[in-house]
């Protein structure tokens, strides 16, 4: 997981507007068309497969847009499955991974010990790239909704990517819902102070429930692009367990 715990909004980042389905998702290898796109983003994010994804035709070239739910940092939390199509499933519960002790290592800078077991990791590109220029003129938006509230907004026009802090930040990276701009609602969040545009997420990460994540992309205001995933999460094997322990005693005292 990259780090990000700060997060700032630019001016004009988000406004009103509507969000309409631009094309048919895709689920698999990160690609535009038959080629294949590289992601390689911290530890944990080994390769580009299990994407659910979308292609579209923007000015005589193929913006991809790909979301995908990972094991927050380490296979030790365990793999999320998915449906081959936009939604995976993960388990609820705080993360069973930490890093090495006393390490130091960058790569660990955004780990938390309270975080859930999962993340979730996009990308955006051009003909496969993911520089400013090939980005020039898109805006990169996102939309969160789960069991606790929202965050973000899909409308135009979003985040510049044809800068290179932007493109460097939005066009690939990796996120988990327990950071804490996430929980911020948009009157309250820098460069925005708009009420009622998101509630903040309020993430806990034993809740059960679903989560949407959405990204979509403007080109000079109109939506040219948009993809969108689920992720279920559910009790974890263990808890599912001492639940089923519980009932089982409970159902016994009832009938003593």
């Amino acid at each position: 997981m990259k780090n990000n715990k700060k997060f700032v909004m630019t001016a004009g980042m988000f406004v009103a507007g509507a969000l309409t389905s631009v094309a048919g998702a895709d689920f698999g290898t990160l690609s535009y068309g038959s080629t294949p796109i590289s992601f390689v983003w911290g530890s944990g994010i080994p390769d580009n497969t299990g994407f659910v994804y979308t292609n579209s035709a923007v000015s005589g070239k193929t913006l991809a847009i790909g979301l995908r739910t990972s094991a927050y940092y380490d296979i030790a939390n365990g793999a999320p499955t998915n449906d081959g199509v936009n939604t995976y499933t993960v388990n609820a519960g705080t993360t069973l991974w930490a890093p090495p002790a006393g390490s130091t290592d960058p790569q660990y800078a955004s780990y938390s010990a309270s975080a859930p077991r999962w993340g979730f990791n996009w990308s955006v590109s051009m003909d496969g790239q993911r520089t400013a220029a090939a980005l020039a003129g898109l805006n990169w938006a996102m939309r969160i909704t789960g069991p606790g509230g929202t965050w973000g907004y899909t409308a135009a026009p979003g985040a510049d990517l044809g800068t290179a802090g932007n493109a460097a930040e939005y066009s690939q990276n990796s996120w988990q819902m327990g950071y804490n701009y996430l929980q911020v609602d948009s009157a309250n969040t820098p460069n925005v102070g708009v009420p009622g545009l998101w509630t903040g997420l309020a993430f806990n990460p034993n809740q059960i429930g679903t989560y949407s994540v959405q990204i979509a992309v403007h080109q000079s205001g109109t939506l040219v692009g948009s993809t969108t995933m689920f992720v279920n999460v559910v009790p974890a094997p263990g808890a599912l367990a001492l639940l089923c322990v519980a009932g089982l005693a409970g159902g016994r005292r009832r009938r003593a």
